[in-house]
């Protein structure tokens, strides 16, 4: 019944924004590869659309297709693709974790709903202790990359015994890491990555708004933005679907938390997870179809590059 009443108007609107997070989403990492090498804008677009598209499909162990697909595309190494995808989710995290926390801090649930945060202390004390979580985070990414080639060499020496085909890969992450790490050190670049972070939340949260004024409901900022961090906890459970059931549960939950009705909330929670995982899907087909995709040739990849680091090291 609801889900037949929904307007299909704001449904519609709200799933070009989430693809045009993909265009914003593309020009951060280009900014993120940078130390490392210059990427075309193109394939960037198109490695981000197959990896949110397989979201969809497999949930987060598609993480693993969008850096794959532009080391194909771009004959970079692996390592280097993998280290800025997790310096990309950091960003992603830290900015919804920030955000989540200080509308815990600033907006009350319901009275009925509040009593079920008390178990954490109340909205402010969880809402403090993330706050603080996140800065410990970004201080602790900052030391390593301050201390980046120090930890490479206690690293190093510590890894003699193990096979140089399993430390090789590992060692090259984490110093195409710290690469990339060096963006918090550059005033110029931390805030243009910053603002396109900002940017596609922005997006993300315009998306959602739409997606809860399809079915009539009408909540602040404050809200859409404890919904937002509900659906990251659900997004980030490993179950097919693009988190499906994870997903649907929390966000519902959420919606719960302010109010909704239980049986609105699971109508709003489906067509919401249609939105924030069906158009990237639609864009990444598109590529997938256009496009000849061959794992193999990662395999061969990774292969050549730990061949030519083992090269490198006997060179006098």
């Amino acid at each position: 019944m609801h889900l037949r009443n929904a307007r299909l108007w704001p449904l519609a609107l709200a799933a070009v924004l989430i693809n045009l997070t993909i265009i914003v989403r593309s020009l951060r990492w280009q900014v993120l590869l940078a130390p490392i090498a210059k990427v075309g804008l193109g394939n960037l677009i198109a490695a981000t659309a197959v990896g949110f598209g397989g979201l969809f499909v497999i949930g987060r162990a598609a993480e693993i297709i969008r850096p794959t697909v532009l080391s194909l595309r771009e004959k970079l190494q692996p390592s280097a693709t993998f280290a800025t995808i997790l310096i990309e989710r950091i960003y992603d995290t830290a900015t919804v974790a920030t955000l989540f926390s200080i509308c815990l801090l600033l907006f009350e649930l319901p009275p009925d709903q509040a009593v079920a945060w008390q178990k954490v202390g109340g909205t402010k004390t969880f809402g403090t202790i993330l706050l603080a979580g996140v800065v410990l985070g970004i201080f602790v990414l900052i030391l390593l990359r301050l201390k980046a080639d120090p930890i490479l060499s206690w690293f190093e020496r510590q890894s003699t015994r193990l096979p140089r085909k399993l430390v090789q890969p590992i060692l090259n992450f984490v110093k195409h890491l710290a690469d990339g790490l060096s963006i918090l050190l550059d005033l110029k670049e931390l805030l243009v990555t910053v603002f396109y972070t900002l940017v596609v939340w922005g997006l993300i949260t315009s998306a959602t708004w739409l997606t809860l004024y399809a079915f009539g409901l009408s909540f602040s900022i404050e809200q859409i933005i404890f919904i937002l961090g509900f659906g990251l906890v659900g997004s980030v459970v490993p179950t097919p679907g693009g988190s499906a059931g994870a997903f649907h549960a929390a966000a519902a939950k959420a919606l719960e938390f302010l109010g909704t009705e239980p049986n609105l909330s699971a109508s709003v929670a489906i067509v919401y997870h249609l939105i924030a995982f069906g158009p990237p899907f639609v864009m990444g087909l598109y590529y997938l179809i256009h496009h000849d995709i061959s794992f193999h040739q990662l395999r061969e990849m990774i292969a050549s590059e730990n061949k030519s680091q083992a090269l490198t090291e006997v060179k006098p």
